[in-house]
């Protein structure tokens, strides 16, 4: 029974309570005292932490996957056997693809598009260092709290299949609704295998529906063989026709027809969301949920049937998504009677990605452009949004943004509990001219510190003298600080104090062990 683990440490991860059962694992919620977060712990149900060739492999792909350090996969801190458990511990991501679409129904496309270009992104990455994932479905596709499509469970298919092929067990490896052909067939699996479940993925998201359905998995698995997938239009109407066609080129029977790479998949929605008209598609679908719709799925033909408590269901989960859209929209809207013309605003925040290429004139220049709005300086490598809409990373610019109080943030993907990876700016854009909000949040790594004598103190400045942290120099965990160079100082009564420049990188552990000399 899996409450045999409540109230429990898991090496050094305390168990908390039971938040899911899958067909190898239990999922509960834990915390992590050293990092003071709260964590999700997969712990093997007892049938297969006890087959050693299962373990063994379990634990083989999961030490893998927590290889894979990419801004749209889980992150696994851990991976273990305490007694008869065997366990990995990630990332406590509570918001998942499966609970929005039960509230929605159907993503608008905007956000259906970010979503294709995250999870594209986290399988051009894992399949360049040789993973594939084998089993992506709505499931497995999770939400930070910026919004980014975060994708899980890395590595445990592997584990499963190499089980079956050894072993000879009989045993269903994936999940049929989003099996790819190839994987129908039982044959060999290349990375375009995942781009036809993501296809898959795709589909319910926008269409409101799988596919392929049926009674048994038999059934299912031969129509990916063989029966060609509807048009998610039929679905959906409000979906565009660019959009249908990404979706059915993911689709396709031969792995060769397919995106041959996740990248050449994120290329071309990065390209769809730069040129898509997308204010008046998103709201309108948003409009029908928002009006209390949802999607009768009995026949291809079926409108939006509308359902009163639907609205009261879906307003706390999406009313960020909703309001942004809608804000957006209006702006757009007001701005056009006055005479101007609009951009598509950017995307609302539930789902965050890259943003379309820009024009030519700006692309050595981003924020070169004349005549008033908003630019944003910010790093590369930064997340940044205006108003709780995610629009890119690193410099824009808009020239559609309304005078008056504006909140940028801009957030770089680093170690938990790190402070400095995220910056605000509260300002005003002016009737006229360009305002300029520079950002410069920065990453974190850990210090450790072992410091002798006891009494020790500790402080550690920045270039320029200014100190950053100080304290007890017998630290119970690594300290968070920012990425860069500091003047550390160690001191005791009657020790000769202990004094060194140290740098510290990021996402990485730097050790510093002190023994002062004392009278």
């Amino acid at each position: 029974m899996p409450e045999r683990y409540l109230n429990r440490h898991l090496g050094r991860f305390r168990v908390d309570a039971i938040v899911g059962s899958g067909g190898f694992a239990w999922v509960y919620k834990g915390y992590d005292p050293e990092l003071d977060i709260p964590v999700a712990i997969k712990v093997l149900k007892p049938q297969f932490a006890g087959e050693e060739t299962f373990e063994t492999r379990f634990r083989h792909e999961a030490s893998i996957a927590a290889k894979l350090r990419h801004p749209n996969i889980i992150r696994i801190l851990a991976v273990g056997r305490e007694g008869t458990a065997v366990f990995f511990v990630m990332d406590y991501l509570p918001a998942g693809l499966d609970g929005r679409l039960e509230m929605l129904g159907t993503l608008p496309e905007t956000l259906l598009i970010r979503l294709g270009m995250d999870v594209a992104a986290a399988l051009a990455f894992a399949h360049r260092e040789g993973v594939i994932h084998r089993d992506i479905k709505t499931d497995n596709i999770l939400f930070d709290e910026h919004g980014n499509a975060i994708v899980a469970d890395f590595g445990i298919a592997r584990a499963v299949s190499g089980y079956v092929e050894q072993t000879g067990t009989n045993m269903v490896v994936g999940t049929p609704q989003y099996f790819s052909p190839e994987q129908a067939r039982g044959q060999t699996l290349d990375g375009r295998a995942d781009i036809y479940s993501l296809g898959v993925t795709l589909f319910r998201a926008g269409a409101g529906v799988l596919p392929f359905r049926g009674d048994d998995w038999y059934e299912i698995a031969r129509q990916h063989v063989e029966d060609l997938p509807p048009h998610p239009r039929e679905f959906n109407p409000a979906l565009s026709e660019e959009i249908e066609r990404i979706i059915l080129k993911c689709l396709q029977k031969r792995a060769e027809d397919r995106y041959p790479t996740g990248d050449a998949l994120r290329t071309e929605l990065v390209q769809l969301l730069g040129r898509a008209s997308t204010p008046v598609a998103a709201l309108a679908s948003l409009g029908e949920i928002g009006g209390g719709g949802h999607l009768d799925t009995t026949h291809p033909k079926r409108k939006w049937s509308r359902v009163r408590r639907a609205a009261l269901a879906m307003g706390a989960a999406v009313g960020v998504a909703v309001v942004a859209i809608v804000v957006n929209a209006r702006r757009a809207s007001e701005e056009t009677a006055a005479g101007g013309t609009t951009a598509p605003p950017a995307a609302a925040a539930s789902v965050a990605a890259s943003p379309p290429p820009a024009p030519a004139s700006a692309a050595a220049d981003p924020v070169a452009t004349a005549g008033r709005g908003l630019r944003v300086r910010a790093p590369s490598l930064a997340d940044v949004s205006v108003d709780g809409v995610n629009v890119g990373k690193g410099a824009w610019r808009s020239d559609t943004v309304a005078a008056g109080a504006h909140l940028v943030v801009a957030v770089v993907h680093t170690v938990p509990g790190c402070a400095a990876a995220r910056q605000e700016w509260h300002g005003k854009v002016g009737a006229k001219g360009t305002t300029t909000a520079t950002l410069t949040p920065r990453a974190c790594g850990y210090l450790s510190l072992d410091a002798q004598p006891g009494a020790a103190k500790y402080s550690l400045a920045q270039p320029g003298g200014a100190t950053a942290f100080q304290g007890s120099a017998r630290l119970t965990a690594p300290l968070v600080v920012p990425a860069g160079s500091y003047a550390l100082h160690v001191s005791a009564p009657y020790c000769a104090d202990f004094r060194a420049p140290i740098t510290v990188a990021a996402g990485a552990t730097r050790r510093e062990r002190i023994r002062l000399i004392c009278r």
